[in-house]
């Protein structure tokens, strides 16, 4: 059995070689940018420099193929991008692949990307991350239970203990100790609502099934006090994808002011799950028109902020969500889809550039083209307090990485961070078809030329 590395040139032969033959006619340099390995692939593709050519070859390629019964344009291409993925089973590999106008030209770049850089769908380098760990200024907000805040006049203890008796007669409360410990991990000296603690001593656990009637509350299952990964799920770590996505995140208001504006908070405590992501939590620290222990809704499709829900726990279970505690939903949006905590709309800033040219040293993130990126860095100005860098894709010029690799490599040096390692592989001189020698060569292509990797599959 072959064991073949994907820094061998034979290994991307029939992909270089696919590359060139599924180009559009008269294409003198194809390219292809993205990520193979994992059992799959993915990238972006350039032909002469146009990102478009391709696409309009295929259409009619796979119109010819529908008539004739042929495979189609990208099955060849399929093929060796799969032969190649098999080979390694870890994360993809990033990798840029170059057909040129001569076998002598074909390169295979293999981009090796330190945990600082982030890949993006449509780039494989989206982002770099300056700071480790760091969050945007609105994910680092917090909010604080009030001072002076009661439960609900709905609020009930002694219903909620009945309603679990009655709908779960068999279920297990959950320590003292337990209760104490969860209650004691809250910030800011919160305290469990009584609600919260007599639902837990009534059950630790389980399904709590109502008989809703229709439009009704039907239940949720209850999620334990320790070892569910939903305790975490809504907090604003867990929220954060990218800063690409998310630097400029806000969380809306409630109109109403019953729930503070937040991405995330360990004072909206979990104590119920519909089953489908979303979370039913009692709110710690609610807004000034709202009650301590209120359930609100944490939506697992949403990137910020709480739905209020019922005012108490009892006026949700017992009376399912009637009257004061109807679900009034309050979505979250990222930038220029809503206003802030304080009503204000927020500017639009997908640009990246909020802070605007030159901008002041509290500007944490920018997402520039490369290019953009380059005259900043030959200017120095870069802002000091930058924590990310996004890199906006030249949508003409995909996929544009080696420019990308250039400038991400200087800002992450002007950090002292980990930097991205290339390493380029070419045919062996004995495969280049008599093709002027290539100045450029991988550490590993001295060897006697062997044949490609589906040659000697077949051969097996």
């Amino acid at each position: 059995m072959w064991i073949v590395s994907l820094t061998e040139w034979q290994t991307w032969e029939p992909f270089v070689d696919a590359l060139r033959r599924s180009a559009p006619p008269g294409t003198d340099v194809s390219e292809f940018a993205g990520t193979v390995g994992g059992g799959a692939w993915d990238g972006s593709y350039l032909d002469d420099g146009d990102a478009d050519a391709r696409r309009a070859h295929y259409r009619e390629a796979a119109r010819e193929a529908a008539r004739t019964g042929g495979r189609g344009p990208k099955a060849e291409l399929d093929d060796a991008l799969r032969a190649i993925a098999d080979l390694s089973p870890d994360a993809g590999q990033t990798v840029r692949v170059v057909a040129g106008p001569r076998p002598a030209d074909d390169v295979v770049e293999l981009v090796d990307l330190p945990a600082s850089v982030v890949s993006g769908p449509v780039t494989p380098v989206l982002e770099v991350v300056l700071e480790p760990g760091a969050l945007p200024a609105r994910y680092r907000e917090t909010i604080s239970p009030p001072p002076d805040g009661a439960a609900a006049a709905s609020a009930d203890p002694d219903a909620v203990t009945r309603l679990i008796a009655e709908r779960m007669p068999d279920a297990v409360g959950a320590a003292p100790d337990e209760i104490a410990a969860a209650e004691g991990a809250l910030p800011d000296g919160a305290r469990l609502p009584d609600e919260v603690r007599a639902l837990y001593a009534a059950a630790g656990s389980g399904n709590l099934s109502l008989a809703a009637e229709q439009g009704g509350f039907s239940g949720f299952e209850i999620v334990p006090l320790r070892g569910s990964f939903l305790r975490e799920a809504f907090l604003p770590a867990a929220r954060f994808s990218t800063w690409t996505a998310d630097a400029d995140t806000s969380a809306p208001a409630d109109p109403a002011g019953r729930v503070q504006a937040a991405i995330g908070s360990p004072l909206w405590f979990p104590v119920g799950t519909d089953g489908a992501g979303n979370v039913f939590a009692a709110d710690l620290a609610p807004g000034p028109n709202g009650h301590v222990g209120q359930v609100v809704l944490l939506d697992h499709e949403q990137h910020a902020g709480a739905a209020y829900r019922a005012d108490s726990l009892a006026a949700l279970l017992v009376r399912q969500g009637s009257g004061p505690g109807d679900v009034d939903p309050v979505g979250s949006g990222r930038a220029g889809s809503g206003p802030t905590a304080d009503g204000q709309d927020l500017p639009d800033r997908s640009d990246g550039e909020g802070a605007g040219p030159g901008s002041s040293s509290d500007t944490e993130f920018l997402n520039l083209a490369p290019a953009d990126w380059a005259g900043r860095l030959d200017a120095g100005t870069v802002p000091p307090g930058l924590k990310a860098a996004g890199f906006v894709p030249v949508r003409a010029a995909l996929p544009g990485l080696p420019e990308a690799i250039a400038v991400a490599n200087r800002l992450l040096e002007l950090r002292g961070r980990e930097l991205i390692e290339v390493t380029r592989l070419t045919r062996p001189e004995g495969d280049r078809l008599g093709a002027p020698e290539s100045k450029e060569s991988s550490e590993k292509m001295d060897r006697p030329r062997r044949k490609g990797l589906l040659g000697r599959l077949f051969d097996r």
